[in-house]
């Protein structure tokens, strides 16, 4: 079986990124993750992503660059991550779907919660790939490009 994408999403608004605590399945429920899901047949990573914080968070969320890496889940499933921002106007992020609460977490607050453990190495390649190895930089562009001015 070829491989399968599961698609997350590094939400960051105000230098603080969004984490999403698992209500299902019952051996994840409790967990916390990067928002995201699995891409369907035919669709685009972004694609897949923008349909996945509509149907989990009720946003409008615009997708930016890819965080460098993969990392694997059950197969054949493998873990990849872009950043995101909320588009201007969107509603903000609600547990509507397979979580029952959201945190936003400042750069001292990241490890407060407890990470699915997939999603562990992913969380520190994200913070990383945003600017800085040990949080998270206030105003930091979608891109996590650190040449350009912060947005």
């Amino acid at each position: 079986m070829s491989e399968r994408i599961v698609v997350a999403a590094a939400l960051v608004e105000d230098g603080r990124l969004l984490a999403a605590r698992r209500s299902a399945p019952a051996e994840l429920a409790g967990r916390w993750e990067l928002p995201g899901g699995k891409v369907e047949p035919g669709e685009t990573a972004d694609a897949a992503l923008v349909r996945e914080l509509r149907e989990e968070l009720g946003v409008d969320a615009e997708v930016g660059g890819r965080v460098p890496g993969e990392w694997p889940l059950r197969p054949p499933y493998v873990l990849k991550v872009w950043t995101a921002r909320l588009r201007p106007g969107s509603a903000a992020p609600a547990p509507l779907e397979d979580h029952d609460e959201l945190r936003w977490l400042d750069t001292h607050e990241i490890w407060d919660v407890d990470w699915l453990d997939q999603d562990v190495p992913a969380v520190r390649q994200t913070l990383a790939h945003l600017g800085t190895a040990d949080g998270l930089v206030a105003g930091h562009p979608v891109s996590g490009s650190p040449q350009e001015p912060g947005a």
